[in-house]
């Protein structure tokens, strides 16, 4: 299994702030979404709440022990993290893992890569992505575009 981290972020990090992102940029989110597509997404049950209904072309596995059931044909809850992997990896070879914040921290020591938006400008926010170490990883892609750069991370 290929494990992808996909978050758009500021300079400092900021991927967040109350219930949703601190911009709004349609052509980014565009992008993630075509990033996503047809690949299973792992996600926390905030950022399920948050991305959830626009994420209806890729199966969702759901890390939460609050949320009851399934609320989506393509949506499965699962009780912990190392479940919704495992459930993952039976769908595709490639899983991406879409937030929060500690569900990017608690995978971020066994991902392939990062495919990381980054956003232009100065934010506000009370969620970050965690810190890594570049020297770990290699940028092998950057697109520029208006308001952010799109680079993807592989592992060294």
């Amino acid at each position: 299994m290929e494990l992808i981290l996909i978050s758009a972020m500021s300079d400092a990090r900021v991927i967040g702030r109350g219930d949703g992102l601190p911009w709004e940029i349609p052509e980014e989110y565009a992008h993630f979404l075509a990033q996503v597509r047809d690949h299973p997404i792992v996600m926390g049950r905030r950022s399920y709440e948050i991305f959830g209904a626009d994420l209806i072309a890729s199966p969702m596995l759901v890390v939460s022990r609050t949320l009851a059931s399934a609320v989506g044909a393509n949506m499965r809850v699962c009780t912990s993290l190392e479940e919704a992997l495992r459930q993952a990896s039976t769908l595709d070879e490639r899983v991406f893992v879409a937030g929060g914040a500690r569900v990017y921290a608690e995978t971020l020591p066994q991902a392939d890569a990062l495919y990381l938006s980054i956003v232009r400008g100065d934010y506000e926010g009370d969620t970050y992505f965690p810190a890594f170490d570049e020297a770990q990883w290699e940028i092998t892609r950057r697109d520029h575009h208006e308001r952010f750069e799109f680079r993807i991370y592989e592992r060294r």
